[in-house]
């Protein structure tokens, strides 16, 4: 009796353990310093209007000491003044940041490479570089920088040295990690940020095309344009918005735009229908609209309608402008999104980098970032606009972010911009799904489809709309890196640029934390 009292006394013992290990379970999370970036510089021409530049940046931090920090991030710059809209590009940007006083003086050394073109300017194959040297002095989290710069297109026509300015704007993100702090503090009751990702369709309607020396303008009619949407709540009114999009339909192919802004909201019904405006502005170009220098601006109105599990229905209406051109439209948008309540401390203990939230009010929000070199491979007999046969081959730079929503089912969007060969107006952005297998001690076999808007760099696409198909292998690197290749081809709706591709890039995980 006294041995089954003594067993009993002990199970109940392990059994409370167990229970209070698995309900006590802490994700441990690292925060990484993130900026984003604005600046406008002056490349001067010999033979035409000086080009203005704006740069729209977004860099994530590491610590290599105590006062310097290396970043490394994602950077379009782009034409807003002269007369090349539509000379956009994208690429990497990487450099360090130093502390010079403790006045809050910083130095920053760093660089920026990348494809792109347009605007039928002389930019070669698409591959420019930027260089960059400039203090910047924070003021709390806002920071104000001047240095000098030199934007250079190597295979074209286009360089200058110049003085630049710009602000940016200090932040944190914060990711799940993996790695051993058994001293982290534990934070409860964090602040949530609210974000909406938004997939977004947009009509074009009582539209003008011409170039600038074109006086002559041809009424279009319609046009459509596919893209993505970000929007990050700043309040129970206002949001920041990031909209990006590309022509498929409507004989404007190779149109684009990038734009940014601030937006208002109104609750109607219990949150549930909500009234809400845009105002953008931002870089656009491409397909022979008549955007001035390249600047437009974008005012809406619509409502959004909150449907289950945090997706919504957006309706909005308004006008496209460019400040400077002749290009003016109506247009009409529908957007599916779908928010996200992103763990975000207000503050830490200064000093700190990791600490715990409990596991039982957050899930795994699994993101993957890829950055890619891709390869066209032609064997076609075709020509392209300017009659010419497509080159054997040539070579773009890409990026992706995809969404894990099961360990082998992932959706993606990404863009792809061409940096050699005779293309260096070209660009995709793609919208898609992967499916892989472990086949192998970690390797994965991956079956990729896309589709989206392409065109610019006179490749003959038709309205722009096209689809990919892939197939490849990935390596599982570490928990946070991942290196692949894919082999793949290109169907377009319209048009005869047929070719295959060969995809070599490099994935980076990161595990953000949703509240419950």
């Amino acid at each position: 009796m006294k041995f089954k009292t003594s067993f009993t006394n002990l199970f109940l013992k392990l059994f409370l353990l167990v229970s209070f290990s698995v309900v006590s379970q802490d994700y441990l999370v690292e925060k990484v310093p993130n900026r984003y970036r604005l600046s406008w510089e002056t490349v001067s021409m010999s033979k035409e209007p000086d080009l203005g530049f704006v740069g729209i940046g977004f860099d994530l931090f590491s610590r290599t000491h105590q006062s310097t920090e290396r970043y490394f991030g994602i950077t379009s710059y782009s034409t807003m003044q002269g007369i090349r809209p539509g000379l956009i590009t994208l690429g990497v940007s990487s450099g360090l940041r130093t502390k010079l006083f403790e006045s809050g003086l910083f130095l920053d050394f760093g660089g920026f490479v990348g494809g792109g073109g347009g605007g039928a300017a002389d930019d070669g194959g698409g591959l420019i570089v930027r260089p960059h040297l400039f203090v910047e002095k924070r003021l709390g989290n806002l920071g104000l920088h001047l240095g000098v710069s030199r934007i250079d297109f190597p295979t074209g026509n286009i360089s200058g040295n110049q003085l630049h300015f710009g602000l940016s704007l200090q932040g944190d993100n914060y990711f799940k990690t993996k790695e051993i702090a058994s001293s982290a503090i534990e934070i409860f009751a964090p602040r949530i940020r609210s974000f909406r990702f938004g997939l977004v369709g947009t009509r074009y309607f009582q539209l003008q095309k011409g170039s600038d020396s074109d006086k002559a303008t041809k009424p279009l009619g319609t046009a459509g344009l596919v893209g993505i949407q970000i929007e990050k709540r700043l309040d129970k009114y206002w949001h920041g918005i990031f909209k990006t999009n590309g022509a498929f339909q409507g004989g404007i192919d190779g149109y684009m735009s990038i734009l940014a802004g601030m937006g208002g909201r109104y609750a109607l019904v219990n949150e549930g229908l909500s009234l809400k405006t845009n105002l953008l502005f931002g870089p656009s170009g491409g397909g022979a609209i008549k955007s001035g220098g390249g600047a437009i601006a974008q005012a809406e109105v619509g409502f959004s309608l909150r449907l289950k599990n945090n997706y919504d229905l957006q309706l909005m209406t308004g006008k496209t402008w460019s400040p400077w051109g002749d290009f003016t439209t109506n247009h009409f948008e529908l957007s599916l999104g779908k928010s996200f309540e992103l763990l975000a401390p207000t503050k830490l203990p200064k000093g700190v980098t990791h600490f715990k939230v409990p596991a039982s009010d957050y899930s795994e929000n699994h993101l993957s970032f890829a950055t890619f070199n891709r390869t066209y491979f032609s064997s076609s007999k075709a020509l392209d606009k300017s009659g010419r046969p497509y080159l054997t081959s040539f070579q773009l730079l890409g990026f992706e972010v995809q969404k894990h929503l099961n360990d082998r089912f992932r959706l993606h969007g990404g863009t792809v911009w061409a940096y050699q060969g005779d293309y260096g107006a070209y660009a995709e952005g793609l919208l898609g799904a992967t499916y892989s297998i472990p086949f192998y001690n970690h390797w994965e076999f991956v079956t990729k489809a896309v589709f989206g808007a392409a065109g610019g760099g006179n490749i003959n696409l038709g309205s722009g709309l096209l689809f990919q198909y892939a197939i490849g292998v990935e390596r599982i690197l570490s928990p946070k890196s991942n290196v692949y290749v894919h082999f793949g081809k290109v169907n377009p709706l319209e048009g005869n640029f047929t070719p295959y591709s060969l995809d070599f890039g490099f994935k980076f995980q990161l595990h953000q934390l949703l509240k419950k």
